[in-house]
């Protein structure tokens, strides 16, 4: 099924209890938020904190068949990056229709386990 075509615009807010992947201190946490994997944009990196708060948008030009958008939470370290979560937004279930997506995502960690935080992100569909 094809969708709308127009913008998305999606708003990185903040994060919560993000799980703590560092030894020493706290997260140095980061946001990649795509459609592939070939066109990520991210947030900037927030120093030693579990709780970010970034407030930043970006604008996406939507393609046909685009559905899921991606997004994943990062610690940014010396050497590589470690993986805090990873979520998905169904744009045909959540957005498409409705215009607007105010949402907290959780990071799961598995059925019936703890989350690894959550992610408070606005979506916006534009004609």
């Amino acid at each position: 099924m094809s969708h709308p075509y127009g913008t998305l615009q999606v708003t990185i807010v903040e994060g919560r209890q993000l799980k703590n992947k560092d030894i020493i201190g706290e997260n140095d946490a980061y946001v990649e938020v795509y459609f592939d994997k070939d066109h990520k944009q991210r947030t900037k990196i927030v120093n030693n904190s579990n709780n970010p708060t970034w407030n930043e948008t970006f604008t996406f030009n939507l393609q046909k068949d685009q559905d899921e958008l991606h997004i994943d939470a990062y610690d940014d370290d010396i050497i590589g990056r470690d993986l805090i979560g990873s979520s998905k937004i169904s744009l045909q279930k959540h957005v498409f229709g409705k215009g607007h997506l105010d949402i907290w995502l959780n990071f799961s960690v598995g059925i019936g386990r703890s989350t690894n935080g959550s992610i408070h992100v606005i979506v916006e569909h534009r004609k």
